[in-house]
């Protein structure tokens, strides 16, 4: 049994940018459910998309100060006493840093609580699910990170489409190079040459960096250490989650092909490769003739094995993870968001983004106190 119901709502996407069917759609969710336990379960705010000068703590308040709904529904809810609780992803890591909590509170009430990966009230287990995806995962769930070692989705919206506003782009598992080039000369017209040129600005540093982090053996080290208190505190075997957190060892930024291949850099320089060894070609250039035989052939190959080769993994990625969870941990729910698609299988709900809703409803998991659990929406 519960203390509490808990009432989970995942990826609002709160911005200064304020968008009010969003902050108006949550203050009456909070208001509906006084008597719930009220879980934020990750990217509650866009702080990805600050420059890594802005202090967070600065960015949070701000985005609060935008959507003043927002911001009274969540103070009146802590000041009744009913419990509100902020889990981290990896758009909001910064949420967990001593300075931001304390902003936090400050505006909300002290009894806000927030945690850095997951949540576990009974068997029902909560957390965002960037983990488990590569492109988005920290070097360590327990560790804050710093602007150099920060995962490629997030490093890449903070770096590209933010100060591009190439907003377009903000899905990138769902955009191929020859779909993501029509895009931007359809969206931008005449700045598309300027975008793209900083996409693949971007996307070089990016590819240089990968595992050549400074700092990244120090977050893996502060962050093992601090599993086996979180254990105790939860009353979880601790090797149950260091084996769950041994998914950020398969972070794409800390592998430089990866990055690489996960950008189309490949696929890029190949059609550079083909374009140019053709021009040599017509030209009469034997040695042409074979690049360009390569580069196609390269191409060829790369897209028989799908044009978009990461379409479809995240979510089956996160049902994978979740399966892990209940044998690891023995949850009997595992309540996960980050992928902004709802999802519904026996012990494994998803109810995708509130803020982007996939499908039009606004959907939250709601877990009565003998643990039954449902997707509910607005």
């Amino acid at each position: 049994m519960l203390e509490r119901p808990l009432c989970i709502v995942g990826d609002v996407h709160l911005a200064e940018a304020a968008r009010e069917p969003v902050g108006s759609a949550l203050a009456a969710l909070v208001a509906n459910h006084p008597e719930h336990e009220l879980v934020l379960n990750g990217d509650t705010f866009d702080l990805s998309t600050d420059p890594p000068s802005r202090a967070p703590e600065e960015s949070v308040v701000s985005i609060l100060t935008s959507h003043p709904k927002v911001h009274d529904a969540l103070t009146a809810h802590v000041a009744r006493g009913a419990p509100l609780t902020l889990v981290a992803g990896n758009h909001d890591a910064a949420i967990a840093r001593p300075a931001v909590i304390e902003a936090l509170r400050a505006r909300l009430g002290v009894g806000l609580g927030v945690v850095p990966w997951l949540l576990r009230r009974g068997s029902v287990h909560v957390e965002h699910g960037h983990l488990y995806d590569p492109d988005n995962a920290p070097t360590h769930p327990l560790s804050p990170w710093s602007f150099e070692t920060e995962p490629l989705g997030v490093a890449l919206t903070r770096r590209f489409v933010a100060p591009s506003g190439a907003w377009e782009f903000s899905h990138g598992d769902e955009t191929t190079p020859l779909d993501g080039l029509l895009r931007t000369f359809r969206v931008y017209g005449l700045r598309a040459p300027l975008t793209v040129i900083r996409y693949y600005a971007t996307a070089a540093a990016l590819t240089v960096a990968a595992g050549r982090q400074p700092g990244v053996a120090e977050e893996r080290a502060a962050g093992a250490k601090a599993v086996s208190a979180l254990a105790r505190e939860l009353s979880l075997d601790a090797d149950a989650l260091r084996a769950l957190a041994l998914a950020s060892t398969n972070a794409t930024h800390h592998r430089r092909g990866a990055t690489f291949q996960r950008l189309y850099l490949d696929r890029s320089l190949a059609t550079v490769c083909l374009a140019g060894s053709l021009a040599a070609a017509l030209l009469g250039s034997p040695a042409g003739a074979g690049m360009a035989a390569l580069a196609a052939s390269y191409l060829g190959f790369s897209i028989s094995r799908g044009t978009n080769r990461y379409g479809g993994m995240l979510e089956q990625r996160l049902a994978d993870a979740a399966a892990r969870i209940r044998e690891l941990t023995q949850a009997t729910l595992v309540v996960l968001g980050h992928s902004h698609r709802t999802l519904s299988q026996a012990g494994h709900l998803n109810p995708g983004s509130f803020g982007f809703p996939d499908g039009g409803a606004r959907r939250f998991v709601l877990v009565e106190r003998d643990g039954s659990a449902r997707l509910g929406e607005l």
